[in-house]
C-alpha cells in the first residue's frame, strides 16, 4: 500500500500532552485529505500513515520554484498496552487529534477510524 515511506517527524510535527485519564497527540497535517490518513495500533505502537499525492497537471506547468512536498509519510509512537477501543481520532482544519485512554488491555492490532 505505502511505498517509499518517509519516516521523518519533520513532516508530521506534533504536540503530546496528558490531561486527566487520557493522552492527546495533535499532529499537523495541512493539505492532507482525511481518506489519505491511516491510523493503526499494534503491539503497543500507534502508527500514523499519511499520503499526499502529486497533482498530474504539474508536468504541464513551468515552475520556477516548488516547495510543496508530496509522498508517503509515517510517524510511530509507543503508547504501551492501552485499550485500542478507547482510542479516538478526528481530523479538522489540517490537525489530526488522537485521544488515548490510559486504560490497559490485551488487544493486538486495530485500525482506528478518523472522524
Amino acid at each position: 500500500m505505502l511505498e517509499n515511506i518517509i519516516d521523518n517527524d519533520t513532516y508530521m510535527r506534533c504536540d503530546i500532552f496528558d490531561y486527566n485519564d487520557k493522552y492527546y497527540i495533535e499532529i499537523d497535517l495541512p493539505g492532507f485529505k482525511r481518506e489519505n490518513i491511516l491510523l493503526e495500533f499494534s503491539r503497543g505502537y500507534l502508527n500514523i500513515f499519511a499520503i499526499k499525492k502529486d497533482n498530474k497537471e504539474i508536468d504541464e506547468k513551468n515552475y520556477i520554484k516548488r516547495e510543496r512536498t508530496f509522498g508517503n509519510y509515517k510517524r510511530e509512537f509507543y503508547v504501551g498496552n492501552v485499550d485500542y477501543s478507547k482510542i479516538n481520532a478526528k481530523y479538522k482544519d489540517g490537525v489530526l487529534t488522537i485521544e488515548i485512554s490510559k486504560s490497559k488491555s490485551d488487544n493486538d492490532k486495530k485500525t482506528i477510524e478518523i472522524k
